[in-house]
């Protein structure tokens, strides 16, 4: 017994001691485009460059370089433009902002249209709040020519300011850095997704799973 004990200790210094091969994470290239930057990261290991299109301010910056904050951003759903509010990589540790996930709403005012509606879902690790419907259609028509968008989050828990704050994006070149977004899109690839989560259980067992 002494002497199994003795090997299990000095195969648990020698593994103690071993070096770990170093991580490469994705290299980011960033470029500014009017009020919005496209942010692409490149997987080292297939060459891919998923790209997002967010406003250069932020509605949560982020907290740190390795957390994520909450963003506007602009996304492509069958290759139309819709103003959405995200928040990327999400885990379950990261409560601020996956309440994000779980069943909250943003309001998107673009330019002079009427309020819209953006139901809040998982897609993957991502919480997406997109305006659907009829709601979508105006919003995407109206989203080339407007100098500002509107941001109000309707959550359980308050993630912005003291709950119920409007943030404010004043728009420039959006024309331009949707056209960016475009071509960087068809120069990939689809990538298959997972659908958007559905109901709360769902939900919370993609935030533990990781994705």
């Amino acid at each position: 017994m002494l002497a199994y004990s003795v090997v299990l200790l000095a195969a648990f210094a020698v593994g103690s001691a071993a070096a770990q091969a170093p991580t490469i994470a994705p290299s980011v290239q960033e470029r500014t485009i009017g009020s919005w930057v496209l942010a692409c990261a490149e997987d080292p290991m297939t060459d891919r460059a998923d790209c997002v299109l967010r406003h250069r301010l932020w509605i949560v910056p982020p907290a740190d370089a390795a957390a994520g904050g909450i963003a506007l951003e602009i996304v492509l759903r069958d290759n139309t433009p819709l103003p959405a509010v995200t928040a990327r990589r999400l885990s379950i540790a990261d409560t601020k902002r996956a309440v994000l996930a779980l069943g909250a709403t943003a309001e998107l005012r673009v330019g002079t249209e009427r309020m819209a509606e953006a139901p809040c879902g998982l897609e993957g690790r991502d919480a997406v709040c997109l305006p659907a419907g009829e709601a979508a259609d105006r919003v995407a028509a109206a989203l080339n020519e407007a100098n500002r968008i509107l941001v109000r989050l309707r959550t359980a828990a308050t993630v912005a300011g003291s709950g119920g704050d409007i943030f404010a994006f004043d728009l420039a070149a959006t024309r331009d850095a949707i056209a960016a977004l475009r071509d960087q899109a068809a120069r990939q690839s689809p990538r298959e997704s997972l659908p958007p989560a559905r109901g709360l259980m769902e939900q919370l067992e993609r935030l533990l799973r990781g994705g």
